[in-house]
């Protein structure tokens, strides 16, 4: 007995669709593949953007408005199979127009690290406050340039070359960024001199 298999509707999206063909379905006007990227992309991009605002009340609007640019530039997506560290980049270039000071990294550095787990003794719990204190610090110090190359980095896990491409930065300036950054968090984590 042959099963039969129910006719997909015209229009409809592969749920295995990568995200080269859902761009190029989108930039011939499928809207369809529009929801279809929001659905497979949006949490990562809001996670990076409240990562890189600390968590600022427009969170939910600049992440929405990384798809809305991205369905705009459809025709010149790049074709690579993820489209993660595209709309990253995106979203990195709309939190530098933003200009706005970003604020405390608290949330990130909650959702970073679980340092002071209950567990640790009193004095190593106060240490590891004490150390994710002094990385906050300096993450509220560090430029918005410096802020997005590292966070991408080191906790998107994006290579060099992709956060080049997300942000139309040279690959360089990328290196010379991520280097100072890294070197202003060791400075704020090595024990301070009494």
């Amino acid at each position: 007995m042959k099963t039969q298999r129910k006719a997909r509707p015209s229009g409809a999206l592969e749920t295995s669709a990568s995200d080269a063909l859902l761009f190029s379905q989108l930039a011939a006007g499928d809207v369809g593949a529009l929801g279809a990227l929001y659905d497979r992309h949006f949490a990562a991009v809001q996670r990076f953007v409240t990562r890189a605002t600390s968590g600022a009340e427009d969170v939910d609007d600049v992440a929405q408005n990384v798809f809305l640019i991205a369905a705009k530039l459809a025709p010149r997506y790049d074709g690579r199979t993820s489209a993660r560290p595209w709309l990253l980049g995106i979203a990195g270039r709309l939190i530098q127009r933003r200009g706005r000071r970003l604020g405390q990294m608290a949330r990130l550095l909650g959702q970073w690290a679980m340092v002071c787990r209950p567990s640790l003794e009193p004095q190593r719990q106060l240490e590891a406050r004490n150390a994710l204190d002094r990385v906050q610090a300096a993450l509220a110090r560090m430029s918005l340039a410096k802020r997005l190359v590292v966070l991408m980095s080191e906790v998107e896990g994006m290579t060099g070359p992709e956060i080049a491409a997300a942000l139309q930065i040279p690959l360089g300036t990328v290196w010379t960024r991520l280097h100072a950054a890294r070197r202003e968090l060791r400075a704020s984590i090595e024990p301070e001199e009494p």
